[in-house]
């Protein structure tokens, strides 16, 4: 479970878990409180999104930094640092450390298998060309088809009030048409 350590101000050393998301600020009430002045009440917010956890600063007065860059959001790394005021938190993660040290040994070993593929018994040697790893997987791409069309604007990129001026325009355009020719037709 990740957790934020306060490394720096008031609560030096104090431990706050984080399940799912957790509100830092200023009142007794937070989640996790910052006692500083420079903290709003509630400041900002860290929160789970999909594996990782995010950081959103909450419209606070003074900002929230992270590794002492001031964010609106970011996306949390185990052993980050965040500041709010005068206090400094660690961010830990240790589901996402274990994922991680998982994935470089994935790879150390697909690079190891790799290497040895088609090797002579002794090690070294020549890596034969047409070896295919098991493990490897092509790249797969969606087709990106066009969105809606009419008259050259792409609909789907047009806002929901943009459509109803075109559409609107349109049927007057077309009012106006079927006007004349009546008038035309009848004298």
């Amino acid at each position: 479970m990740a957790k934020v350590i306060i490394t720096k101000g008031p609560g030096t050393g104090t431990e706050y878990e984080i399940e799912h998301a957790a509100i830092l600020g200023r009142l007794d009430t937070s989640d996790i409180p910052v006692r500083d002045k420079k903290a709003s009440r509630e400041h900002a917010k860290i929160y789970k999104q999909g594996r990782q956890y995010a950081i959103v600063d909450l419209n606070s007065s003074n900002g929230t930094f992270v590794n002492d860059d001031p964010i609106t959001k970011h996306m949390l790394e185990s052993g980050d640092s965040i500041t709010i005021g005068l206090v400094s938190m660690r961010f830990e993660d240790p589901d996402a450390e274990a994922a991680k040290q998982g994935a470089i040994q994935k790879r150390s070993k697909l690079d190891e298998d790799f290497r040895t593929a088609g090797a002579p018994a002794g090690g070294g040697g020549k890596i034969d060309r047409d070896v295919v790893l098991k493990s490897h997987q092509p790249l797969q791409f969606r087709k990106i088809k066009p969105g809606r069309t009419l008259l050259g604007f792409d609909l789907d990129q047009v806002s929901d009030g943009g459509r109803f001026v075109i559409y609107t325009i349109l049927i007057l355009i077309f009012a106006a048409l079927m006007y004349v020719s009546y008038s035309a037709v009848v004298g």
